[in-house]
């Protein structure tokens, strides 16, 4: 008895945290080459989001993994990994981005999407799933987080 009352339990939270996915704020911004990127035109497709900032210096320092995990996913077409920058100037990202060799897709932010994700320290990375909902957040850089974005990035 106790036991089928326990996987009822365990089956109601696990539908209660189902029904209460957070939905990614969407958003429409440019791309330091001029495109225009909107999050919900992604749905269908894994997408990792870098906040960062060229004066950050732990954001300068996650830049490395980044582009690592941009080219581990480079032959997956349901990854997108973008880059969202957190207040420069555009001159000042696109020289950052040649700087560094940057490959993957950098997007310049404003501040409703910034509010939109409660954005208020960088870097910030966040992973949405294929259907739109934040599945995973992580607030800082250090040596070893990359492995817990694969990980989310493969639903694991």
């Amino acid at each position: 008895m106790f036991k089928k009352f326990l996987l009822v339990c365990l089956a109601l939270v696990s539908l209660s945290a189902y029904a209460f996915a957070t939905k990614a704020p969407d958003f429409t911004l440019q791309s330091i080459d001029g495109k225009t990127i909107t999050l919900s035109d992604l749905k269908g497709k894994m997408v990792f989001l870098d906040f960062w900032a060229s004066w950050c210096p732990p954001c300068r320092q996650s830049i490395p993994a980044v582009e690592r995990l941009d080219a581990k996913f480079a032959d997956r077409k349901d990854i997108v990994i973008l880059g969202i920058n957190v207040g420069d100037k555009k001159d000042t990202v696109v020289q950052f981005v040649k700087n560094n060799n940057i490959s993957y897709t950098v997007l310049l932010s404003n501040d409703d999407v910034l509010a939109a994700y409660k954005i208020n320290a960088i870097p910030r990375f966040m992973i949405i799933d294929k259907d739109g909902n934040i599945l995973k957040s992580f607030s800082g850089y250090f040596n070893g987080i990359e492995n817990e974005w694969i990980k989310a990035l493969n639903g694991k």
